[in-house]
């Protein structure tokens, strides 16, 4: 485990999919890695580690452990689990972006809330990160489905990072747009 401080990494070995991990987060780089860690040190990172910048996390939330019941794995023999989720943009082909969760499971409260805190002190930090956002929505967009599409893939999103929204989706926004495609036509 690292300690807190700004320049110094926080490193643990955690539980990821019922593996084994070592977990750092790097705040002079800004990266959240981790990789497979079956030996009783948190070794180097081989070629299956992955690596997050914190600037496409999206949100760190405690992760309820009570209400969820989980098939046989190692992290079991801890006597109370704790664990939390990161939520972050996975980059896919063709410039998309898709979104990935991964939840750690920490053998201690203790730890995990010193993750938590770090991981939401360092999203803090972040100055590019919109709060408020004046959303436009093309109800002719994606087959005439543009509300609905943004309702449900595109609001849980910014509701999930704390980003508050005004929305306007008018027919007559289109209407405009389709106006002024034709007197340029």
């Amino acid at each position: 485990m690292g300690a807190t401080g700004a320049a110094e990494p926080l490193n643990s070995v955690l539980w990821v999919k019922q593996q084994r991990c070592a977990v750092s987060l790097e705040p002079a780089r800004a990266l959240l890695r981790w990789w497979r860690s079956p030996g009783p040190g948190a070794g180097a990172p081989g070629a299956d580690a992955c690596t997050v910048p914190v600037s496409e996390i999206i949100a760190v939330e405690e992760t309820d452990v009570h209400g969820k019941h989980h098939s046989s794995g190692k992290w079991q023999k801890m006597e109370k689990p704790y664990a939390f989720t990161v939520h972050c943009v996975k980059r896919a082909r063709r410039h998309r972006w898709k979104w990935a969760q991964v939840t750690f499971w920490c053998p201690e409260e203790q730890l995990c809330h010193l993750w938590l805190q770090t991981l939401r002190e360092m999203l803090e930090k972040l100055t590019s990160r919109p709060k408020h956002l004046l959303v436009f929505i093309n109800p002719f967009g994606g087959k005439g489905q543009g509300k609905r599409i943004y309702e449900r893939k595109v609001a849980p999103l910014f509701t999930l990072a704390s980003i508050t929204t005004d929305i306007i989706a008018s027919s007559v926004l289109a209407e405009t747009a389709c106006s002024a495609r034709c007197c340029t036509v």
